[in-house]
């Protein structure tokens, strides 16, 4: 919130005082006939003067922002200004007359706000007004923390440590200049919310490290569950942060201590769009990066570490839920375990449905899941048959588990089949080997109430020249609703049309080596990947056909 009022001087009419005077010299014989020259004598300096013309400023909370200006007038030469506050932070505009002024978080109990601007001439003489300021935020029992003030940025000028939330004023970006901002409890209290926190509609955080230190392992809910940085019904940016060793004890635990929160409750309002880039997010308490309610989302290049197996709390590296829109890509999220037998700790958890809106628009690609209970848990219970909103992208990504500490662990799972696209990942270690544990550990497990019914291509057809290999084709076996349900027996692969005499397919993304007939669906996926190509032109229609299953063709374009 910004509030702006102004004072001004009146000008005041100066009239020169000159005098002159005519010295005549007398002599004993006469008078000199030249005349004394005039003399002329300035007026002492005057300070400059100021007029009040508006009331005292609004009574404000934490995060604010108030813009003050003054308007001067000298008798001579020029003016000015000096800014100081006894409390918050004040930056002086270009212009010098102008400045910006925003609260603390909170304010010590003996401390009364207050803005003054001295104006000062060329001739050292000055006047000041004091812009008095009604407190309505909380006290706090530390001093609080240091920062700069500019148009749009709020740099933190120190580490620092508090016992109450800092807010980012509205439109501002928090900008923590590589500094450090610890959470600690109050005296007799317990730190409650966000570490760091949007004020208003939009709201840029970069360059902090959050972390906490001594906190009551005293569990709280709702909005006072403890969070790193939390934008709420807000849109803008989480980028280039660090947010280590947010919790409340080592063995706590509380179902809180969220790294980085993008948060929208308000359906009626939004959806508010954040990014939230190049962030490292470790030892938090439960979730690394939560993205809920109606917001879109694009969490990218972020590295999020649980810190690998425990048995008091199952944590999440990402979670997106409740009717959030997310992109989720090129990310690194480790260590999520739990060795108890009732849940599960997860890479990246997707929940919605029954009750609560589900997950649109979801996209999952090129990221790396490393030992994590499961790596990717779409839980979405989008109802029977799957609303297709549901449906994600879960493609391109890296997951490995080298060893078990949970009863149930899989690579990708999809708890309710929501008919989600789910190819090209490349899956590996014992953690995730079907073999390892059977009934236990699963490279790729979805809920299919339903046996393979037909085959789909999932890439798009191709135009390639005659003679060059294809890129890649991939099919796969689907239930009746786009779930995959691996399939034994012997699909083939056939060309029909005018150029089909020349095609042949390959393994090999060159198309070198021996020509291949079959494709292998049996596989955790579901899937085959191949390639073609065609020593003439013309139209192809590539099939892939078996069993008891609907063929799956598609015309290719050979130029």
């Amino acid at each position: 919130m910004t509030h702006r009022y102004r004072v001004r001087m009146s000008r005041v009419d100066v009239r020169p005082l000159s005098l002159l005077v005519l010295g005549w010299a007398l002599g004993a014989t006469g008078c000199d006939e030249h005349g004394a020259p005039p003399v002329t004598y300035d007026p002492p300096a005057v300070a400059p003067s100021i007029e009040v013309s508006s009331a005292a400023p609004a009574s404000v909370g934490p995060g604010e922002v108030l813009s003050l200006e003054v308007s001067a007038t000298v008798s001579r030469g020029t003016l000015s200004y000096a800014w100081t506050t006894t409390a918050g932070t004040v930056g002086t505009r270009a212009s010098g007359n102008e400045a910006l002024w925003t609260s603390p978080s909170c304010l010590p109990g003996d401390v009364t706000p207050s803005v003054t601007v001295t104006v000062t001439s060329d001739a050292g003489l000055s006047a000041s007004h004091t812009f008095p300021i009604t407190w309505t935020g909380p006290a706090c029992t530390r001093a609080p923390c240091s920062f700069s003030l500019e148009e749009g940025r709020l740099a933190l000028a120190a580490d620092c440590t508090t016992d109450s939330t800092l807010f980012v004023p509205e439109g501002y970006g928090f900008d923590g200049a590589g500094h450090t901002v610890t959470a600690v409890d109050p005296p007799g209290g317990a730190f409650t919310g966000a570490v760091i926190r949007n004020r208003g509609g939009t709201a840029r955080v970069h360059g902090v490290t959050v972390t906490t230190s001594g906190l009551k392992d005293q569990c709280q809910t709702g909005a006072a569950k403890l969070r790193g940085i939390l934008l709420e019904g807000a849109s803008g940016e989480v980028v280039d942060s660090e947010v280590s060793g947010l919790g409340k004890g080592t063995t706590s635990g509380c179902q809180e201590g969220f790294g980085i929160e993008v948060r929208n409750d308000d359906a009626s309002r939004g959806p508010f769009r954040v990014d939230v880039l190049r962030n490292r997010v470790s030892a938090f308490q439960k979730v690394g990066i939560l993205a809920t309610g109606a917001v879109e989302v694009t969490l990218a290049d972020n590295t999020v570490e649980g810190g690998g197996p425990v048995d008091h709390i199952a944590r999440n590296g990402i979670q997106v839920s409740n009717g959030a829109r997310a992109r989720v890509t090129g990310n690194r999220v480790s260590g999520n375990a739990y060795t108890r037998a009732d849940t599960t700790g997860t890479g990246l958890l997707v929940s919605g449905g029954a009750g609560a809106p589900l997950v649109t628009g979801l996209v999952v690609e090129g990221n790396t899941f490393t030992d994590n209970d499961i790596g990717i848990y779409l839980s979405q219970d989008a109802g029977e048959p799957p609303d297709a909103s549901a449906r994600a992208r879960i493609a391109g990504n890296v997951l490995q588990h080298g060893s078990v500490s949970n009863p149930y662990q899989a690579a990708i799972a999809d708890y309710y089949g929501t008919g989600s696209l789910i190819t090209s990942n490349d899956l590996s270690g014992a953690g995730y080997d079907p073999a390892t544990v059977p009934d236990g550990t699963f490279a790729v497990d979805v809920y299919t109430p339903h046996p393979a019914s037909k085959l789909a291509f999932l890439t798009s057809a191709y135009g390639v020249a005659a003679g060059a290999c294809s890129g890649k084709v991939t099919v796969q076996s689907q239930d009746k609703d786009g779930n995959l349900v691996p399939s034994v027996g012997t699909f083939s692969l056939t060309a029909s049309g005018p150029a089909a005499p020349g095609v042949t397919f390959h393994a090999q993304p060159d198309c070198s080596g021996a020509a291949l007939t079959t494709v292998d669906l049996s596989t955790a996926q579901a899937e085959a990947a191949f390639y073609f190509k065609s020593s003439q032109p013309g139209a192809v229609t590539v099939e892939v056909s078996g069993g008891s299953l609907t063929m799956a063709s598609q015309v290719q374009a050979i130029q």
